[in-house]
This record gives structure tokens, sequence and C-alpha cells, in this order.
């Protein structure tokens, strides 16, 4: 190689150098059936930084239902689905499936059989969207991060024992680990109920073989009635 296409060749390469540094991180693809690692995943904190207001509602709502049996006055007993973001939070070992499209990408959940959709095309939240227990979500790509904003999620009672708001507004940021687990770092902002964002680290597993089948509370609590069960409680 002679002294000009040496050159030459140096001068590609440092043009090129930073193209490549630049390159954009390839978009993972989270489709997929997951379930909650309980073990890596982290938790809510045991004290929840309530506004002070928040804290005189949620201290009248417990002097008013009390006695409160959290093993059975469970916020769900009858039938109804979760919320964002307890529906992302919970480690109770039912499955979902993600599958993704360029535009869109879905969430099916088998508890409840609620379903999530996250536009990725940039399309903006219109005016007249209606809240609903799962939200409104957009999300985008950060590199190999997809960031989501969940806004317009329907509020629990004001006081409650999981309070939320109209202001309520949820930032995911989901990743994969190099074992292949699904990460999602969730942070809660709603300042109507507490005095600083919450973050909760959920860890999901890939469930190979396993399917997502239909779940009907209503079912159970039906089944559970003709079998002479006194319970109101499904699944018990």
């Amino acid at each position: 190689m002679n002294t000009l296409t040496r050159c030459a060749a140096l001068s590609l390469l440092f043009l090129a150098g930073p193209a490549l540094a630049e390159a954009p991180a390839a978009k993972p693809d989270f489709s997929g059936v997951w379930l909650p690692n309980s073990k890596e995943s982290g938790r809510w904190p045991d004290n929840r930084p309530f506004t002070p207001a928040m804290t005189k509602l949620r201290d009248q709502w417990a002097k008013d239902t009390s006695p409160i049996d959290a093993s059975r006055d469970d916020d769900h007993t009858s039938c109804l689905p979760y919320t964002l973001p307890y529906m992302v939070t919970t480690i109770t070992q039912y499955p979902f499936e993600i599958v993704s499209t360029p535009r869109r990408i879905y969430l099916f959940t088998e508890v409840y059989g609620q379903v999530r959709r996250i536009d990725i095309d940039g399309k903006p939240v219109s005016p007249e969207t209606l809240p609903s227990r799962v939200g409104t979500s957009r999300g985008h790509w950060e590199g190999a991060q997809l960031v989501i904003e969940t806004t317009h999620i329907l509020p629990e009672n004001e006081g409650s024992r999981f309070p939320s708001s109209p202001a309520l507004r949820v930032v995911e940021r989901l990743s994969l680990m190099d074992n292949k687990q699904l990460v999602d770092e969730m942070t809660i902002y709603d300042p109507q109920v507490y005095t600083q964002p919450v973050t909760v680290r959920m860890v999901y597993k890939p469930a190979q073989g396993v399917a997502v089948d239909e779940y009907l509370c209503n079912q159970d609590i039906w089944d559970q009635h003709l079998d002479g069960s006194a319970s109101k409680i499904p699944w018990r």
C-alpha cells in the first residue's frame, strides 16, 4: 500500500469513527410471555410520602372502616380490575404477554383480562380522552430503553388504603437485562397524594411454554355460589 492509499484509508476510518460511535442502540423486542420475579423485584416503601392532607384523609378512612383484615378485605374482592400502577407492581404469579408492532405495543394480562395499548408513533393524547384503569400510554425510545408515560388514569377513592388522584402520572423505563429478564423502572408522580415521586423497580422473567389464558373473576364467585360457599372472595 503506497503512502497515498494509506492516507486515504486512515481518512476513511477517521470519518467513520464518530458515525460508528453515534450509531443508535438496537431496539429490543419485548414480545413474549412474562411472569413477575418476586425475588428480584422491588416493593413500595413501607412508609409512603403522603401529603399532610392525604394523611388526614387516610386516618379518617381507617377510622371509618376499621377493623381491616388485609388478608380478606382486599381492594379487588369485588372483581374490580387493577388500576395502574398496581397492575404492574403486583407480584402475583399471573402471566402477561407483550406483543410488539412498529407503531404500538400491546400488553395482555391474564388476571382480569386487562389490555394496555402503548402507542410509539408520536401521536399526542387527545384532549377528549376519558380516564380508564389502564390509562393512556405513549412511548418513545431512548437507545435500547423504552420510556412510557401514562396519564388519564382512573383515580381511586381519596383516603383509601392505596389512594390516587386525577393528577396521577406514571413513567416507566423498560429494558432487557443480559440474562434476558425484563426490567420496569416505574416512577409514580401524584402531587395531590405524595410529597415526592415514588419509584418501584419490577423484574420479570421469561415464561416459555406458558400461555396467557382467560381468567374470569366473576366466574370464581359464581362457582363458589353454586358450591354453597359462603365466601364472597374469589379464589377462596
